[in-house]
C-alpha cells in the first residue's frame, strides 16, 4: 500500500509491502520525496541516540487506526518536554509507550525488546526500514488481532531550528508530521470452533508456518474437517513419544528407530520440503544493506565454533576477530567493503536438541576442509579452530558449550521461533549477567539500527522469508553455491538418501547435483496405525488437504507459506499412500494366524508396545509401503480397503524354534518354585533394615 505523506513535504509518499492479513512478520515500509537528512546514516549504536543528525525518520508499529500520540506506539520512549521562554511558548510533555497496569511510566518495552526503526532520508529524499510486526500474543500492551487493528506510523523528525535529531522524535513537531498506514491481522489465538475433538499433533518447529496455515483452513472446510491441535516440539522428542504412545501424530525430519516405529505400526508421509539458512541484516562500510554472501562449510564451522578472536581469550587468540577480517571469507566474497564488525561476531544458533542442528554438522562433516580445520589444522591463512572444540565429534543434534570464557556473548537461543525473532530485531546472541542488591540483572546487547547491522543466524526458510531476511548462498558437494529456492530444495530432496521406510529423506552431502541445496530438509508426519478409528480418520483427512490444496504457494490461510516448496508429484503419490494405509489401520493376526483384516485391531486401549488387540503375541504386521519384490520373501498382503489396493505390507516372523517354545513352560515352573522358597527371606530382610540397600525401607 503506497499512501500520501503530506507531513514529509510536497508530493512525499509512503509504501508498507504488507498491511492485511497480517501475522508476527516484518513488513518494509520506505518513503520518497522527504527532506534529507543531514547524515548518510545515523552515528549510534541501539543502545543510544544520536543527537546530531538532523532530519531522521522513525517507523512505530501503534495501538489502534487513528493513534493519538506516540504514547500508543510499543517502545516509544516519549518526550520530556520544553519549558517557555520569553520568545517561545512550552513545548508539553508526551508520555511513553503506555499500558494498562503500568506502574513506571518509563518502562516502555515490557514486552521485550522495542521494534520501532530509525534511519536516515537519503540526498534523493528516499529512505526505507524493515519493522517486526508484534501481535498481541508478542505485545499484550500493544494487543493487535483481528479484532484490534494497529497501524504503522512513520514520524519525520522536521522540527525546530534545534532539536530535529532522533533524541526528540516523540516531539509533538514531529508527531504532526506523521503518515498513519492502518494494519489487520489475522486471528491470533485459535480461530477454530472450542468443541468437537481434535486431532493431537506435535512435532518439528520448522514446520510451524505451514501447520498454522493449515490447521485455520481445515477446522473450516465444508465437508472432511479437522480441528488440528498443533504443538511445536524438537524432532527427537517427538519420536520419543510417537514411539511410547503419548502422541499417534508427529513430525520429525529423520525416522523413528525401525523398532519402535513397528511397534506403533508407523506409517510416513511427506508433508513438506524446506531448509535450514544462515540469515543475516548486515550493512557495508558505507551503512548500505547486503543481500548476497557466500559461505562454505568451514567459514561456517568457524562460526559454530566460536573460532573468531574474542578478548583474551587464549583459545582464539591468533584469529581474525570476525567473519568479516577473515582472508577467506573476503576472498570468497570480493567486491564488498564489508564492516569492521564487532569482535567475536558470534552467530545465533538454536538451543534446543533438534534434527536440523544435525543437518548442518553432516554437511560439515562431510566436507574435507571443514573436517579437518576441525580436527586441529589450520586454514591456508593459519587460523585455528577455538582449542575448546578442536576434535569435537561430528555431526551434533545441540551445540555443545564448551568454552567458558565465551558464556556471556556465545549462547544459543531455546525455541526457533524466538530465534527467528531476535534475528529479525538484529540483536547479537547472549547477555551480560550483573548484581545490584544482591539480585541478578540480565542485560542483553541492544539491537542494532539500519546502517550498523551485522548480525547472522542459523534459522529455517520459512522464518527467513517471513522476517524478510538475506539468505547466504551455501556450498554443496559440487563446490558451486546455492540459496534455498524452492527448485534447489526439491533438487536436493530428489536426490537425497530415503530412508529404509521408504519415505524419510535426508539430504546426500556427498551429492554433487548442480542444483543441490545441501541443507534442504524433507518434514515427514509419522502417523501411528494404532491409533483409534476416529483419530485415523483425521488424520486421513489432514493428509488428503495437505497433499491438494495445501501444497499451493502463497500467504493466504490454508496455503503453503514461502519458504516451502511444494511437494513434488511422486511425493504427494507417497502421502496418498500413506493415506490408505492409515485408513486400513493395524492388521493383528493373532495366535491363528487368521485376522479379519479389518484393519481396527488396535482400535484403543492396548498399551505402548503390547501386541495389538490382546493377540497371543503374534507379530505384528505394521501397515505401511513396503519394499516390493516378484519373489516371496516372507510377506503376505496387506488388506484392501473402499480407498484401493495398499500394495504388500511385510510380515516379520520371529525367529524363535518350535523347541524353544516348548522349554518355556518347564523353565516357567522352575522360576516359581525359586519365588516361593526366597519370598518369605526377603520379606523379613526388607522388615528388618538388613540385607542389602535397596531391599531396606
Amino acid at each position: 500500500m503506497t499512501v500520501p505523506a503530506p507531513g514529509g513535504g510536497d508530493g512525499a509518499t509512503v509504501t508498507v509491502t504488507r498491511t492485511t492479513d497480517l501475522v508476527n512478520q516484518t513488513v518494509v515500509v520506505s518513503w520518497a520525496g522527504f527532506l534529507p537528512s543531514s547524515s548518510d546514516r545515523l552515528q549510534n549504536s541501539g543502545d543510544s541516540l544520536d543527537v546530531n543528525t538532523e532530519n531522521p525518520v522513525r517507523v512505530y508499529e501503534c495501538r489502534g487506526s487513528d493513534p493519538a500520540s506516540s504514547s500508543d506506539c510499543y517502545g516509544s520512549p516519549g518526550f520530556r518536554g520544553v519549558d517557555a521562554t520569553d520568545s517561545n511558548p512550552a513545548v508539553p510533555t508526551v508520555l511513553p509507550f503506555t499500558y494498562p497496569g503500568q506502574t513506571d511510566p518509563y518502562d516502555a518495552t515490557p514486552d521485550g525488546p522495542a521494534n520501532w526503526q530509525d534511519n536516515v532520508t537519503a540526498a534523493d529524499g528516499t529512505g526505507q526500514v524493515s519493522i517486526q510486526l508484534f501481535t498481541k500474543r508478542e505485545s499484550a500492551g500493544l494487543g493487535c488481532d483481528v479484532t484490534a487493528p494497529c497501524s504503522i506510523v512513520v514520524v519525520p523528525n522536521y522540527g525546530r531550528p534545534q532539536g530535529a535529531t532522533e533524541d526528540l522524535m516523540d516531539a509533538p513537531w514531529a508527531w504532526e508530521r506523521r503518515t498513519v498506514v492502518p494494519l489487520t491481522f489475522l486471528p491470533v489465538d485459535d480461530a477454530c470452533p472450542l468443541t468437537g475433538a481434535s486431532l493431537r499433533v506435535e512435532g518439528s518447529p520448522v514446520a510451524a508456518r505451514a501447520m498454522a496455515s493449515w490447521r485455520a483452513k481445515t477446522c473450516t472446510l465444508a465437508s472432511d474437517k479437522v480441528l488440528v491441535d498443533y504443538t511445536a516440539i524438537g524432532e527427537p522428542q517427538t519420536r520419543s513419544d510417537v514411539a511410547s504412545g503419548t502422541t499417534d501424530a508427529g513430525l520429525v525430519i529423520d525416522p523413528l528407530d525401525a523398532d519402535a516405529a513397528d511397534g506403533r505400526g508407523v506409517v510416513y508421509a511427506p508433508l513438506s520440503v524446506t531448509g535450514m539458512v544462515v540469515a543475516f541484516q548486515i550493512d557495508d562500510a558505507n551503512g548500505k544493506p547486503v543481500t548476497d554472501m557466500k559461505l562454505n562449510p568451514r567459514l561456517v564451522a568457524k562460526l559454530i565454533t566460536g573460532s573468531y578472536r574474542s578478548g583474551g581469550n587464549p583459545a582464539v587468540i591468533d584469529n581474525p576477530v570476525n567473519l568479516f577480517r577473515d582472508p577467506e571469507f573476503k576472498e570468497l566474497n570480493p567486491g564488498v567493503a564489508w564492516p569492521g564488525g564487532a569482535p567475536g561476531n558470534h552467530p545465533l544458533i538454536l538451543g534446543d536438541l533438534s534434527d536440523t542442528t544435525l543437518a548442518l554438522t553432516r554437511w560439515i562433516e562431510a566436507d574435507k576442509d571443514a573436517r579437518e580445520f576441525i580436527a586441529g589444522k589450520p586454514d591456508p591463512w593459519g587460523m585455528t579452530v577455538n582449542a575448546n572444540y578442536r576434535k569435537v565429534a561430528l555431526p551434533f543434534a545441540s551445540f555443545p558449550l564448551l568454552d567458558p570464557l565465551m558464556s556471556e556473548t556465545y549462547a544459543p537461543i531455546q525455541e526457533l521461533d524466538t530465534l527467528s525473532r531476535q534475528l529479525s530485531l538484529a540483536q547479537f546472541p547472549g547477555a551480560i549477567v550483573t548484581q545490584e542488591g544482591g539480585v541478578n540483572v540480565v542485560t542483553k546487547p541492544p539491537r542494532q539500527n539500519p546502517g550498523r547491522r551485522e548480525v547472522i543466524g542459523i534459522i529455517d526458510a520459512a522464518s527467513a522469508a517471513r522476517f524478510q531476511l538475506s539468505t547466504a548462498a551455501l556450498e554443496n558437494a559440487d563446490g558451486r553455491y546455492v540459496k534455498p529456492t524452492d527448485a534447489a530444495m526439491l533438487t536436493a530432496i530428489k536426490h537425497g538418501t530415503v530412508g529404509a521406510d521408504g519415505v524419510t529423506r535426508a539430504v546426500d552431502p556427498t551429492d554433487d547435483t548442480a542444483g543441490s541445496y545441501p541443507l534442504s530438509l524433507q518434514i515427514s508426519g509419522a502417523f501411528s496405525t494404532r491409533a483409534p478409528k476416529d483419530e485415523r480418520q483425521e488424520m486421513a483427512d489432514l493428509l488428503a488437504y495437505v497433499a491438494r490444496a495445501g501444497q499451493q504457494p502463497g500467504e493466504q490461510v490454508g496455503m503453503l507459506p514461502p519458504g516451502h516448496a511444494p511437494l513434488s508429484q511422486d511425493l504427494v503419490a507417497q502421502v496418498a499412500e500413506a493415506r490408505k494405509a492409515v485408513l486400513a489401520g493395524w492388521t493383528d493376526l493373532g495366535d491363528d494366524g487368521g485376522g479379519d483384516g479389518s484393519g481396527d485391531g488396535g482400535d484403543s486401549t492396548d498399551p505402548p508396545g503390547a501386541p495389538p488387540g490382546g493377540g497371543g503375541g503374534a507379530p505384528p504386521i505394521t501397515a505401511g509401503p513396503a519394499p516390493r519384490s516378484d519373489e516371496p520373501t516372507g510377506s503376505t498382503t496387506g488388506p484392501k480397503t473402499a480407498d484401493g489396493d495398499l500394495g504388500p505390507t511385510m510380515l516379520t516372523v520371529g525367529p524363535q524354534a518350535a523347541g524353544g517354545r516348548m522349554l518355556t513352560l518347564p523353565v516357567l515352573g522352575l522360576v516359581a518354585l525359586v519365588a516361593l522358597a526366597t519370598g518369605p527371606l526377603v520379606l523379613w530382610l526388607s522388615r528388618t533394615g538388613r540385607g542389602p540397600q535397596w531391599l531396606r525401607r
